[in-house]
């Protein structure tokens, strides 16, 4: 069993930093320390989605180093100086990297950092840390990274800082190929070891190859639904967490992320609070 760091910002325009250990609170928030929080997306979603996955398999709970950041980039810079005293004093295996401005310097600081004090740590991009980790060249570093169809392209183009200038693919279509894309993302350097590209069909690429997909259940209002994304990449980081392989896990993440779509008869109009219930009693 290994122990998890999650390193994000939250939406709020002045706040202390979040940091401590997850549990899930009665009325169904995430409680960080001894504060409750509403997770309804984000990295508070992400959080609530592997301390449900973790308490069910009786591993570790997560940890959270959260700042506050309107997309100014104060918080990031926060979580990231704060960053290697609460590695330091956690000792986590796996370093997740959520919702956060993507300042390049400071990945490239960070990893660099975490590799001088727990050199063994596994880490994983999602959101702002997946485009902080391409653009600053230290995504090879990386064991996950969850790119939805546009954040592939991004990944597969070294020209771009920025999945805002890699627009081609951002909805898919007819000529998108998963396949092609990961095999660039990973030659160029743009890619983690393994990649779940996120849609109709969820994509497990190992090393810029396929190795599986993921069709069923299909659920497809769950595209509508925000914080799914989040979701899944905490349920899979939780998986990882017992020990499955990184493969393994994100196979039987993405089925479980769907399935609970499923037992909810998600809509459009479901909350992910509601999904993440879901997610404990699909287990």
């Amino acid at each position: 069993m290994m122990r998890t760091l999650v390193v994000a910002t939250y939406p709020a325009i002045t706040g202390s930093p979040i940091i401590g250990l997850a549990s899930i609170a009665k009325s169904g928030g995430v409680r960080i320390a001894d504060t409750e929080y509403s997770c309804m997306q984000g990295a508070f979603a992400l959080i609530a989605s592997a301390t449900t996955v973790a308490e069910a398999n009786a591993a570790p709970r997560p940890y959270a180093l959260l700042c506050a950041d309107v997309g100014r980039g104060d918080g990031t810079i926060e979580a990231f100086q704060l960053l290697p005293e609460v590695v330091s004093q956690v000792e986590p295996d796996i370093v997740v990297f959520h919702y956060m401005k993507p300042l390049v310097s400071l990945m490239s600081d960070a990893v660099s950092k975490i590799d001088d004090i727990r050199p063994q740590t596994t880490l994983v991009a999602d959101a702002g840390g997946m485009y902080a980790a391409k653009a600053a060249g230290v995504a090879d570093r990386f064991e996950l990274m969850t790119p939805d169809v546009g954040e592939i392209g991004f990944l597969a183009d070294p020209g771009t800082q920025h999945p805002a200038y890699s627009s081609k693919f951002i909805f898919g279509g007819q000529d998108f190929d998963p396949a092609h894309l990961a095999q660039r993302a990973w030659e160029s350097g743009g890619s983690a070891r393994t990649l779940i590209i996120k849609g109709a069909v969820d994509h497990i690429c190992r090393e810029g190859r396929v190795v599986a997909r993921v069709s069923e259940p299909s659920v497809p209002a769950l595209e509508a639904v925000g914080g799914t994304g989040d979701t899944l990449t905490g349920i899979v980081c939780a998986l990882m967490a017992t020990g499955l392989p990184t493969v393994d896990a994100a196979t039987k993440g993405c089925e479980m992320n769907r399935r609970a779509g499923e037992d909810l008869g998600a809509t459009p109009a479901t909350s992910v609070a509601e999904f993440i219930v879901s997610i404990r009693a699909s287990m």
